[in-house]
């Protein structure tokens, strides 16, 4: 542990959130910098590595089949630092735990199989098949890292990735990141929400609230509204509270915004919540408000069971409003007796 320790400290301290691309860094350059200090690392362990022209690292030992492990070295933004007792990119373990941006997600998988291949290869064991310990850069935003390894690089058909729950999850579901647009009833603009795979915790509007009726959970200043909440990951809605709920709930019980689309966005949901599988319930969570002159507009991260049809689970969708669908990722199932 003290070895996992000194090398993650140094990679949990690189900011390393996605942002304007550069050369030889499409995700940014402390995405780069995350890059860089794993695969030199790797190099002074004397494991074989190889950068993808920036977009995503491997590290590979042993020879045969090859068996993947997929973590990633990017990490969501911080948020509001208000939020946070310590700073996001100074590693500080309180007690028994250890606080950073990347403690869990997933720098620290990363840096505990590094170790692992490390202390193996110390110890002169004989694999039976090639392991390939891939490190992506884009897996918070949008899988470029992946796409462009498959230009480059053959995936392995088999592997696991440390990056959820111990021991082991068969199943993944669905993504989908979707717009959806509603009229305006009267003027006014909006904005909140940092990544739409973020509960978003702080949203705000400006326009004529001279008679409006302040509700809970927002604070009304002359012609300014905001809303806060608490941060959490879109796949676990539940864990956080969604300040754009609160903003929406004013401006509808306000008329700004027909009554009806707070309870399509946070209330019913014309019942497409209660799709349901063994692998949970559709979760469906409004993470990014933005408005224009005549239309107000919710990104919306949608999280949906696994053995559930995309087209299907579209078609539900559908009931809440008028939509873009900006990005699918398919659900993953593998069966708990499969040779894997």
């Amino acid at each position: 542990m003290e070895n996992v320790l000194e090398n993650l400290f140094p990679l949990l301290k690189i900011k390393s959130v996605k942002s304007a691309p550069k050369k030889g860094a499409p995700f940014g350059e402390g995405v780069r910098a995350a890059l860089d200090y794993s695969l030199d690392l790797a190099e002074k362990m004397g494991l074989e590595n190889i950068n993808y022209d920036g977009y995503i690292g491997e590290v590979i030992i042993g020879e045969g089949e090859p068996f993947g492990i997929l973590c990633h070295l990017d990490v969501v933004p911080e948020g509001n630092l208000k939020a946070w007792k310590t700073d996001p990119f100074t590693p500080t373990i309180v007690g028994d735990k250890l606080f950073c941006r990347g403690a869990t997600d997933d720098k620290s998988a990363a840096i505990s199989v590094l170790t692992a291949l490390f202390r193996l290869k110390s110890e002169g064991a004989k694999f039976k098949r090639q392991v390939k310990l891939i490190l992506g850069c884009d897996e918070e935003s949008g899988w470029g890292c992946i796409d462009h390894y498959k230009k480059r690089a053959t995936l392995p058909e088999e592997g696991f990735s440390p990056d959820a729950e111990f021991p082991l999850i068969y199943s993944e579901k669905g993504i989908l990141h979707l717009r959806y647009r509603f009229d305006k009833k009267k003027p006014f603009s909006a904005r909140g929400g940092i990544k739409v795979n973020v509960v978003c915790d702080h949203s705000f509007a400006e326009g004529d609230f001279v008679d409006a009726k302040e509700t809970d959970g927002v604070k009304l200043s002359n012609d300014k509204v905001e809303a806060f909440g608490a941060i959490a990951h879109a796949s676990l809605p539940e864990k956080g509270d969604n300040a754009i709920k609160y903003l929406t709930a004013f401006l509808a019980e306000n008329g700004f915004v027909d009554k009806a689309v707070y309870d399509r966005l946070f209330g019913a949901r014309e019942g497409v919540t209660d799709l349901f599988d063994e692998t949970g319930h559709l979760t469906f969570s409004p993470n990014i408000i933005e408005t224009d002159e005549d239309n107000v507009y919710y990104t919306v991260d949608v999280r949906y069971p696994s053995t559930l049809e995309k087209d299907f689970v579209l078609s539900a969708l559908k009931r809440i409003g008028e939509y873009n669908e900006l990005s699918c990722h398919l659900p993953l199932y593998v069966d708990k007796d499969c040779e894997l």
